[in-house]
């Protein structure tokens, strides 16, 4: 072989070699270059997962917000499981307190909801409680199957959710006051496809589950408490409007010359009242101070109250204990508004010239000075046994004279407005 030759076979099997060592060196490439393309499907598959488990979250709180009962929680939370979260399934056990230890189905979604009618789950310590919701409930710990096909536990049910595609599933507890009552249970028809903080956020979405149930259980017990207050309230204010009128009706029979007087007074009083601006709770206090307001006339003789002639000292001072004996009969009764003391105080002036107390000025109450002034309008205006009625304008007169000594003054302006510009009349 001549040397030219030999050359040319050495170059030559140098270039195969450096062939071979480029081709080695391209499929090590190629080879990395798939695993960091596999790696990156990968991340973008779970980081798919995190999203719609967040969305899954976000929808959750609508939810929340929106649900008027607990019925509608449940369902709208397997709802958004399966719409927003794509999962396949999404159903919630309750532990009933029967023999078996039956996991109750009460709401599920899911195009595969018939699998559930199938299956038998329990959380008692027998073969049916291995299923991950009875898992969850028995131990308050999340169970996680992460191949249905591979999974020893999951023997029992394997073959029907095989048969509806189902690949992997998770039961997340049910947790209130440190125990368990039921799980949420979502399956999915991919191997795996539960990620660590995937898992993390579908417990969020069970605790979002639970804070709803207790959340709804709370304003259910609220609205019934209220509504048991308000028919105590209803039953409280006819028992009371039987005991005024007893005692209305009492007075009148004692003294028939006041008859009407007591709700004329009080019909006064009340409008003299909104029209300062009370409330309307205040109000409601007023009015039924005044038709009871001379209760305590039940104890003066009927001889003086429908004698025809002027008093006597004695017979006047008889007169004027009627606020005290009415106090005394209606202070045992609990209304919700200060009654008995503005029957009391009923005859009180603002100058201290008033009976029983001599009280002054600020120190009687605002009801009372109001019915003060209803009480001597309307008793000079009609008629009475030892004298004809005065008329409307005497009375008139009466309050605006004493405007601010015997009266207040702010009480007396409304009465006379409400008169004077015909927004009142006595019926």
């Amino acid at each position: 072989m001549t040397k030219r030759k030999k050359n040319m076979k050495d170059n030559g099997e140098k270039n195969k070699n450096q062939l071979v060592e480029e081709l080695v060196e391209l499929r090590q490439k190629e080879a990395e270059l798939q695993k960091v393309k596999s790696k990156h499907e990968k991340m973008e598959k779970e980081l798919l997962r995190v999203n719609r488990a967040l969305e899954t979250i976000s929808a959750s709180h609508k939810v929340l917000v929106r649900a008027s009962d607990k019925a509608e929680l449940l369902s709208e939370i397997c709802r958004v499981i399966v719409q927003v979260g794509s999962y396949s399934l999404g159903w919630v056990g309750i532990a009933s307190h029967d023999r078996k230890k039956t996991v109750r189905v009460v709401a599920q979604t899911g195009d595969t909801e018939r699998y559930l009618e199938k299956i038998k789950v329990t959380y008692a310590d027998d073969k049916y409680a291995q299923h991950p919701a009875g898992v969850a409930i028995r131990t308050g710990k999340q169970c996680l199957v992460k191949n249905i096909v591979t999974d020893p536990n999951f023997l029992s049910w394997r073959g029907e959710a095989l048969k509806h595609g189902f690949s992997s599933a998770i039961a997340l507890p049910l947790i209130r006051n440190g125990k368990p009552f039921g799980a949420l249970s979502i399956y999915s028809k991919e191997p795996d496809a539960f990620n660590i903080k995937e898992v993390e956020l579908l417990h969020e979405l069970a605790d979002n589950l639970v804070y709803g149930i207790v959340a709804l259980h709370n304003r259910i017990e609220r609205n019934r408490a209220e509504k048991e207050v308000k028919n105590n309230l209803v039953k409280l204010r006819q028992a009371l409007g039987a005991i005024i009128k007893v005692l209305e009706s009492t007075v009148e029979i004692k003294d028939p010359y006041t008859a009407g007087h007591q709700r004329r007074v009080a019909d006064l009083a009340r409008k003299i009242a909104k029209d300062l601006g009370l409330s309307p709770d205040r109000i409601d206090g007023i009015r039924i101070a005044g038709i009871i307001h001379d209760v305590g006339k039940m104890h003066v003789p009927s001889e003086i109250l429908s004698k025809p002639d002027r008093l006597s000292e004695i017979e006047f001072s008889l007169i004027k204990t009627h606020p005290q004996v009415g106090f005394d009969i209606l202070k045992e009764i609990e209304f919700p508004w200060p009654v008995a003391d503005i029957v009391l105080q009923h005859h009180e002036r603002m100058d201290g010239s008033g009976y029983p107390n001599k009280l002054s000025n600020e120190n009687i109450l605002l009801e009372a000075r109001i019915l003060a002034v209803a009480d001597v309008v309307e008793a000079m205006a009609s008629h009475r046994p030892y004298r004809p009625a005065l008329g409307i304008q005497r009375a008139l007169d009466e309050i605006s004279t004493n405007r601010g000594i015997l009266y207040d003054p702010e009480v007396v302006d409304v009465c006379l407005k409400l008169f004077k510009e015909g927004k009142y009349k006595f019926h």
